[in-house]
């Protein structure tokens, strides 16, 4: 999962392992113009926990979608 501005990527990290629990992060990287988050676990939980990442910084108020 990628994201602009590269912060995002914390939040993305948080919010994941909140909905799927079993999901593990394999790495979080905060560093340049882009974060980016690498997950594992089942299939479900990860699309759970990229649905909760994609709601969450949807939200974000001033962020272009």
């Amino acid at each position: 999962c990628e994201m602009v501005p590269a912060l995002y990527a914390a939040i993305a990290a948080n919010v994941a392992e909140k909905v799927a629990p079993a999901l593990t992060l394999v790495d979080v990287q905060m560093i340049g113009a882009a974060g980016r988050l690498y997950m594992s676990g089942k299939t479900a939980d990860v699309e759970r926990g990229l649905a909760e990442i994609e709601r969450v910084l949807a939200g974000i108020e001033g962020r272009k979608a």
